[in-house]
């Protein structure tokens, strides 16, 4: 039963965080496509999204979350590897075979729902390893590797990079938990000159860069994002385009914005797929910097919360599974906002509670759900 003690508990900073995500995303959405023929009516199918969503939200945080351990974790990750294969059987729509056709038309995306699942299936690993006490080693490395290793190449070759990346967000913050202090150290100070490495790549950019870009085993768009991150200025009316764009958009918009359905380049189309991975640019165009502010207030309010929740409990298994679904969400929220300022390459990563997207918008409110779940059972008072 749900307790009024249980009610109690409930994290509305982070309810609210993400009802006023819902908000600008209906605004942004409603701008982006009001004026485009046949999309008129977008911004009402992403407010019935949003409606389903809720609710599956609140059906989950009543939902015990422990019924979530064990084998049910493993049997829904077998399920997604299956749906992850059966998108191949599906058309591709823009270059992509992402999307399984439902009858009456919709489109479910496999990719999204699989993140669940691998958290879910990593935060079991770990928390039975936990349970017998042992110390992070290389078995731990490779079994938490090979769960992320068969979504990663199927979730590739749809192509969606950046789906496949996200799982390696997921997984670099789970991992965090797990080590010593001495490898949380080599770990960090790892990421910190790769990321450091990126960019000096990107102000160092030379011909000899592009032809070492050109022999990587990707695919020739992926090629085109990379040689475009390092030098946007190469390409202007081809590959970097979409990304100067959003740029120039971003900072028209100024301190206060042009207002809602007033944006020169949003209401231009000058921005192409701006209702999904370009949505920041026409924030920033219509509602300012004032309200990209205000938007990334929201998404420091809802990881500032997510944190608080996972050092509070005391269930190791939830710390598990918040901390991934942190990792997550931090990787979505800066690789979408950097692309869309042309300081990290250009991935397709939706941003979340924002972008256009139904399963995507599903996914991250029954995560949420699970979270408001795992916050009300803990023993453990809050603090604010």
């Amino acid at each position: 039963m749900f307790s009024r003690k249980m009610f109690l508990r409930v994290d509305f900073v982070l309810i609210f965080s993400v009802l006023a995500l819902s908000i600008l995303s209906t605004l942004a959405i409603y701008s982006t496509t009001v004026n485009r023929n046949g999309m008129e009516d977008w911004y009402q199918k992403q407010i019935v999204w949003q409606i389903i969503s809720v609710v599956s939200m609140i059906a989950f945080a009543f939902l015990d979350h422990r019924i979530l351990k064990g084998l049910l974790s493993y049997i829904g990750y077998f399920l997604c590897i299956c749906l992850l294969i059966c998108v191949f059987f599906y058309p591709a729509k823009n270059g992509a075979q992402c999307w399984i056709t439902l009858p009456g038309g919709f489109q479910f995306q496999p990719s999204e729902l699989t993140k669940i699942f691998v958290i879910l299936t990593i935060s079991d690993f770990m928390t039975r390893a936990r349970q017998k006490n042992e110390s992070f080693g290389w078995k731990h490395l490779f079994v938490i590797l090979g769960i992320n290793l068969v979504p990663f190449v199927l979730i590739l070759k749809q192509p969606h990079l950046g789906q496949a990346l996200t799982l390696l967000g997921i997984t670099g913050a789970m991992m965090i938990l797990f080590l010593s202090r001495k490898q949380l150290l080599v770990y960090l100070v790892s990421v910190a000159v790769l990321i450091s490495a990126i960019f000096i790549a990107k102000t160092a950019f030379t011909e000899q860069s592009i032809e070492f870009v050109e022999k990587l085993p990707f695919m020739n768009h992926q090629k085109e994002r990379i040689i475009t991150f390092l030098d946007s200025e190469i390409d202007k009316a081809g590959a970097s385009y979409q990304v100067l764009q959003a740029k120039m958009a971003i900072g028209s918009g100024q301190l206060m914005g042009r207002g809602i359905v007033s944006g020169t380049a949003t209401q231009g189309n000058w921005v192409p797929e701006q209702w999904t991975d370009f949505i920041f640019s026409a924030i920033g165009e219509e509602l300012g910097f004032l309200g990209a502010s205000f938007l990334l207030t929201l998404f420091f309010f809802l990881l500032y919360r997510l944190t608080a929740i996972a050092v509070q409990s005391e269930d190791y298994f939830s710390t598990c599974f918040i901390t991934g679904v942190i990792g997550m969400f931090t990787f979505q929220i800066i690789e979408n906002v950097g692309m869309n300022l042309d300081m990290m390459p250009v991935t397709g990563i939706t941003l979340p509670f924002v972008s256009y997207g139904g399963t995507s918008l599903l996914t991250n409110f029954v995560i949420l759900g699970i979270v408001l779940s795992m916050k009300i059972r803990t023993n453990r008072l809050t603090f604010s």
